[in-house]
């Protein structure tokens, strides 16, 4: 065992096919959530429901879950018997490096698109004005937009508010690594007071902008992955069951849904249940043997809306905004009808995806491979330098 409590070992694959549905259905989840207010515009049961009487915002959770997990317990590995400084920065620099051209070429171009947009293509003014996105792009270039959000969360904050949750995970990213080297095999122990604040925190704007709690679930979800505990817990009944992978999956995620709508009440502090209900949905994925989703085509399907879970995340509040206003100068609807409410939803999501697999397939995924290379390089020139 080694200065982290992990085995020192080549990093794992960070490519597991059952988490990667559970990326999907948190993608999914965020978008329907978005729909109301950003697209439904005009006044709708359905999107009432679905934003105050749902708790569809939770796919955020879950999503940091998986991030916690998958940059865990790809990174620990690397950090395992590290004990000087140099040593460090030859593992924490290409990880930055490689992290940085996955996550930051996509997130800028998504924090400028807007600037001209709500100046030239914004008569229905769903864009919001050039300060409001001027301050979310300063905010999201500076990894603060998470901060900004939580101070402005009453007023309008333009088209890139989305960015908060990169900001808070891109913070987590450069701590990690440093959290590791000073805290070894104790690294455990501020992991678990993070994620057990998440139990008591009054549900507030600063504290929903800072929620680290998931994130620290899915570290130690990591972290219990190379104990021999975590291969004696695999639930391996549900591999011989579909009836009870459905039921386990449907009882999970309703009850994701359900703690944090704030009529039903189910707890006062609702953010530490989230997290932890994500991350046993996490954990049962964790294994990646058919507990959760046995292969086939619909499983092929949920992981090619993961891979581009990015992509949607990024685009989908500007194309919402777009359609807005092209229906609006088309139409100058305020009201309308069911058949045309039911083709503007159902044409923004398709156009969703069409600027959501362009911006993978043209910016996105090259970039990710042009910062795997850079990263190798870092490691290759600093290995000879060593020698």
């Amino acid at each position: 065992m080694n200065n982290i409590g992990i085995p020192a070992a080549a990093p794992r694959s960070t490519r597991l096919a059952e988490v990667e549905v559970l990326r999907a259905i948190a993608i999914l989840m965020v978008l329907v959530d978005h729909l109301p207010f950003n697209l439904i515009f005009w006044p709708s049961h359905v999107a009432h429901a679905l934003f105050f009487d749902s708790g569809l915002w939770s796919g955020v959770d879950l999503f940091f879950v998986i991030s916690g997990f998958v940059i865990a317990r790809s990174l620990l590995p690397r950090l395992a018997g590290v004990t000087d400084w140099v040593a460090f920065t030859r593992i924490a620099v290409p990880f930055w490096i490689a992290r940085a051209w996955r996550l930051l070429p996509s997130a800028w171009l998504w924090l400028t698109v807007p600037l001209p947009l709500c100046l030239f293509f914004n008569t229905a003014g769903a864009y919001g004005t050039l300060p409001q996105n001027w301050s979310m792009f300063v905010a999201g270039m500076l990894d603060l937009a998470n901060f900004h959000v939580a101070l402005n969360i009453d007023g309008k904050l333009g088209t890139a508010f989305v960015q908060w949750s990169l900001s808070l995970e891109e913070q987590f990213y450069l701590l990690l690594p440093f959290a590791a080297f000073f805290c070894r095999r104790r690294l455990f122990v501020p992991l678990l007071l993070i994620a057990a604040a998440g139990f008591f925190v009054p549900n507030t704007a600063l504290t929903f902008m800072v929620r680290l709690w998931p994130v620290a679930f899915g570290v130690l979800l990591a972290l219990w992955s190379a104990q021999q505990s975590y291969t004696e817990c695999a639930p391996t009944g549900l591999g011989r069951s579909r009836a009870a992978r459905m039921a386990t999956l449907a009882i999970l995620l309703a009850s994701l849904l359900s703690v944090g709508i704030d009529p039903l009440h189910v707890v006062s502090f609702y953010q530490g249940p989230v997290a932890l209900i994500s991350a046993i949905l996490v954990w049962i994925a964790s294994y990646d043997g058919g507990y959760l989703w046995r292969q086939g085509f619909t499983r092929r399907v949920m992981e090619a809306i993961a891979a581009r879970s990015y992509s949607l995340y990024l685009v989908h509040i500007p194309v919402y905004f777009a359609t807005h206003e092209i229906w609006f100068r088309l139409y100058s609807l305020t009201n309308p009808n069911r058949h045309q409410a039911i083709a503007l939803v159902g044409l923004t999501l398709l156009a969703t995806a069409g600027v959501a697999e362009l911006n993978h397939r043209l910016l996105e995924k090259p970039l990710r491979e042009h910062g795997k290379h850079l990263a190798a390089a870092y490691r290759a020139r600093t290995a000879l330098e060593t020698v």
